[in-house]
């Protein structure tokens, strides 16, 4: 078990008994990367030493992608991949906005030594294996929860940024979407709280990155609300992590963020909502409340 007491601990480079419920558990929440950069004997864990590796690996993955997308003219953003600290995510997510030629993308992956892990209407996942790791790349057609879209990509287009790994230029979120996604992807798609995304959302207030004007214009001013009433509570009782977020709660990010996106595109939130697996109990609550 992991609480935030216990995790605020380690960042201050508290001694903790490393052991295998330690590592499990700091896994699960995304932050055993940062905990051994701090932890000598973290870093020297098996565990911690393969998350270095496929952070090596992602790196590569990601320069043979943009070099790819760049001669393809592909329009692209890399998400939810790289945070306000050092990390490590279980998979690397590019939202791809040309859809229509992404079989050529694939084609070319293949060749330098990626394999189709699966394919679906809204994504494509592609694998591979090297330095004893893996690396998945998540391509997405839109950035959605099931079949709803809870963020919109054309934002995310206008609002892009460029970084440089290894002399490469990579298009990645802008910091004040990524912060917004964080939430609405806890909150609309996991319907829970990692240690990370606590982290990731107390950097984002620290540095501006939450604005109000940009919460409204998404539809995630109620998500914001409702991602800082559970930051608070866990902060405040000290709860376990992974937290397990109230499906009321979900169910009422889902209905602010429908009733925005009604204004502009009609009835597609709804049918969307409606072909989503995932939210069946969610569904059920927000008919009730609307």
């Amino acid at each position: 078990m992991l609480t935030w007491g216990m995790f605020s601990e380690i960042l201050r480079n508290a001694s903790w008994r490393v052991n295998y419920s330690l590592i499990e558990s700091l896994r699960k929440n995304k932050v055993l990367y940062l905990a051994g950069l701090i932890n000598g004997e973290l870093r020297h864990t098996e565990e911690w030493r393969e998350l270095s590796r496929r952070k090596r690996l992602q790196a590569n993955a990601l320069i043979e992608f943009a070099d790819i997308a760049e001669n393809l003219g592909i329009r692209y953003v890399v998400f939810k991949t790289f945070k306000l600290f050092p990390y490590v995510p279980d998979d690397v997510d590019i939202l791809v906005l040309d859809n229509y030629i992404i079989n050529d993308v694939i084609s070319k992956l293949t060749k330098r030594g990626f394999k189709i892990r699966s394919k679906g209407t809204s994504e494509v996942t592609i694998s591979k294996v090297a330095y004893k790791t893996f690396v998945d790349l998540d391509i997405h057609f839109k950035i959605a929860a099931g079949e709803y879209t809870y963020y919109p990509s054309n934002i995310v287009w206008q609002n892009k940024r460029r970084i440089v790994i290894n002399g490469v230029k990579l298009n990645v979120v802008a910091w004040e979407d990524e912060c917004i996604i964080t939430m609405a992807h806890a909150v609309m798609k996991e319907f829970e709280v990692l240690a990370s995304d606590i982290l990731q959302f107390m950097l984002c207030k620290r540095k501006g990155y939450i604005i109000p004007e940009r919460l409204e214009r998404t539809g995630h001013l109620e998500t914001y609300n409702i991602f800082s009433r559970i930051y608070k509570t866990i902060i405040q009782n000290n709860d376990a992590l992974p937290y397990k977020i109230p499906l009321v709660e979900v169910a009422l990010a889902y209905m602010h963020n429908i009733i925005n996106r009604i204004r502009t595109e009609r009835l597609r939130p709804v049918h969307e909502l409606t072909s989503f697996p995932k939210a069946r109990d969610v569904k059920r609550l927000v008919y009730r409340m609307v």
